[in-house]
């Protein structure tokens, strides 16, 4: 029979033990370059405990609120409730890239000659490539117009990972967040190229629901991944 001391004892938290899933909703952008190193640790440390990884979208929120997800990866615009909790993992800006031998290597990169050249562009939705809500203009070609400038558009992609083996293999220009341009840089035949225009930064967030603000393994990921993201 267990004693009173027993009962009101609180569960010792053992990362060796702990099991179950926590569901994460995030792009592939979040997938690629923040989840390798996260991953390793947990198996490292946590190794029954298991993520499953679901797309970031426009009802992400709604998700979150009704439990259907745990914590949420992206770019939102959203201050902090007595419903949700959200903390800045790290602050991104863009890079454009082109493949290694890309005639435009041998020329000044400026707006006009950016946009001699066609174009690729990544829609997924909520993407800070596309980073204006509910409109069809993406950030890029908003400035552009600001500018009295258009440029073709000639591929859209809904994802980033077939990007740059299509980049690499074309003529093709691509505005990708500066991360993921670097980690494709290192398996792909690209170059990086600064923009021939000011395209801003934004915050990259992790969000959770109040409900698992005190759960100890959502804490556990949650700092997990905020120490493995602070140096990225």
């Amino acid at each position: 029979m267990l004693d009173v001391e027993q009962l009101i004892q609180p569960t010792v938290f053992d990362l060796k033990t702990v099991q179950g899933t926590i569901h994460i909703a995030a792009s592939d952008y979040a997938t690629v370059v923040i989840l390798p190193k996260v991953l390793k640790l947990i198996c490292d440390n946590a190794p029954y405990l298991n993520l499953e990884c679901h797309h970031w979208r426009s009802d992400t929120l709604d998700n979150l609120r009704n439990g259907a997800i745990d914590l949420g990866l992206g770019v939102l615009n959203l201050t902090e409730t007595s419903e949700f909790r959200c903390q800045e993992l790290f602050v991104e800006d863009f890079v454009s890239v082109v493949r290694a031998n890309h005639p435009i290597l041998k020329t000044d990169f400026t707006v006009e000659s950016d946009v001699a050249w066609s174009h690729a562009l990544i829609t997924i939705t909520n993407s800070p490539v596309n980073a204006i809500p509910k409109s069809p203009t993406s950030h890029v070609d908003t400035l552009l117009s600001g500018l009295g400038v258009k440029r073709r558009v000639m591929l859209k992609l809904p994802h980033f990972l077939a990007a740059p083996i299509i980049v690499a293999q074309s003529e093709l220009i691509l505005t990708l967040p500066r991360r993921i341009a670097m980690l494709f840089a290192n398996y792909t035949n690209l170059t990086l190229l600064e923009p021939p225009l000011e395209l801003g930064t934004y915050n990259y967030t992790q969000v959770w629901h109040e409900r698992s603000h005190n759960d100890q393994r959502h804490i556990w990921l949650r700092e997990l991944i905020a120490s493995q993201t602070q140096y990225l």
